[in-house]
This record gives C-alpha cells, structure tokens and sequence, in this order.
C-alpha cells in the first residue's frame, strides 16, 4: 500500500468505521493470502480459498480507494 494512502487510513480511520474496518480486513487478508502462497503444495481447497480470498481483498481495496477519492477532494 502506498505511503500517501496509510498517512489517510491514519489521519481518518477514527472517523470512518467503514475504513478502518476495510483496512484491518486488507491487513489480515494479506496474512491469509500469504500463507497460502507459501505453502509448497496446495491442494483444491486451498486454491479456490487462496482465490476467493484475492478476489476479497481486491475488493475492499477498490472500496478503499473510492473512500481515498472522497477524502482527497
């Protein structure tokens, strides 16, 4: 995540519920995801969560930057 973008997750996240539950969500998504793709050998499962869980977090990001676009002006 960008620099200018953590500065406005501090700066507002007090403020607004929905950021700051967005953020925490991405941060613990890219635990998950990272587990996943350290792990040798998947199997089905774990494939399609590793994919449901990127499709997630894509989406929270895309939600993020909108809220990023409100605050910027």
């Amino acid at each position: 995540m960008e620099e200018a973008d953590l500065k406005l997750i501090e700066e507002h996240a007090k403020d607004n519920n929905e950021l700051d539950r967005l953020y925490k969500e991405h941060v613990r998504l890219e635990r998950e995801i990272e587990e996943l793709q350290n792990l040798k050998i998947r199997s089905p499962e774990e494939s399609k969560k590793l994919k449901e869980l990127k499709r997630v977090k894509l989406s929270g990001r895309d939600r993020m930057e909108e809220i990023f676009e409100s605050l910027r002006g």
